[in-house]
């Protein structure tokens, strides 16, 4: 089966902050971003078309930008499964916000 991508994912490793909810918070790291979503592995279950927000910083290193750049995120739950001990969580963003630092 091959699996078709509407934009190019780039493998980079991220500590994140996940909101679901009111004010549960989860600790992650992003496994591989794109414009229109993001892997990213954590501890909890998150159930599949809940909705999220994080935070991203993006270093300057990485993007070749003289400052990081934050990006405020709104995304949906696409896929929650075990992986490697962890659960690794696929979400769409639906908005960002870029923010300079």
């Amino acid at each position: 089966m091959q699996e078709l991508r509407s934009a190019v994912r780039f493998p980079i490793e991220l500590p994140i902050a996940v909101m679901s909810g009111a004010s549960t918070s989860h600790e992650a790291v992003t496994s591989d971003i794109s414009a229109a979503g993001v892997l990213f592995h954590m501890d909890a279950d998150m159930a599949i078309g809940s909705e999220i927000r994080f935070d991203i910083v993006m270093p300057a290193a990485v993007l070749g930008t003289p400052t990081d750049v934050h990006m405020k995120c709104n995304g949906r739950v696409v896929r929650c499964q075990e992986q490697s001990g962890r659960r690794a969580v696929a979400a769409v963003i639906d908005e960002y916000i870029f923010e300079r630092a």
